[in-house]
């Protein structure tokens, strides 16, 4: 009796420790892709880019983010939001600029799913300097990938956001054209 008990003991804590440690691994997504940036005038590059998503934001993170932002205005709501920690941007060989991502959602799609990831409003390309906007102020990074985690993005510079009843963060608007994102790559 006590070596079932035992046996049954150890399968059970064995696969609690093989199921945690895959649905980590499976939280964490990589993604590289190319995007066409303009440098000086008349000049042009390609420019890689690494994506980590490290997780996607929860029901609870955004009724919090819309309870402050209604309860306590937008000082607050910006505070909760820069203190989220979703994942990492990153041109590389972009002389050591990384940007934290603040939200992100994977939303299904008939063919794969589409992720939208959020950040304050930032210069991620050194070559350039774009005028802003004050209505304007978060970027949003757009990947439409299909169920082998390929696909096309584009990346909102200036954009604007709104936070939905159905507890999600949508782009509301965008001020700039979006640089178009190619070679999507689901690395890791």
């Amino acid at each position: 009796m006590k070596k079932r008990i035992i046996s049954g003991l150890s399968i059970w804590i064995f696969m609690v420790v093989i199921l945690s440690s895959s649905t980590a691994i499976l939280e964490t997504e990589e993604f590289t892709a190319r995007v066409l940036s303009g440098g000086m005038q008349y000049t042009e590059s390609v420019k890689k880019i690494k994506i980590t998503i490290d997780s996607y934001l929860t029901d609870e993170e955004v009724l919090n983010l819309i309870g402050l932002m209604s309860q306590q205005g937008y000082q607050a709501f910006m505070d909760a939001f820069r203190a989220l920690n979703k994942g990492i941007f990153f041109p590389i060989g972009g002389r050591g600029i990384k940007i934290i991502i603040h939200g992100a959602h994977s939303i299904p799609t008939e063919k794969g799913r589409q992720i939208l990831l959020f950040t304050s409003r930032q210069s991620w390309d050194v070559e350039m300097n774009p005028r802003t906007d004050p209505r304007f102020g978060f970027m949003v990074v757009e990947l439409n990938v299909d169920n082998k985690g390929k696909g096309t993005g584009k990346i909102y510079e200036q954009a604007s956001i709104q936070l939905t009843p159905q507890r999600t963060i949508v782009m509301d608007g965008y001020n700039s054209p979006p640089k178009q994102l190619w070679d999507v790559r689901l690395s890791k």
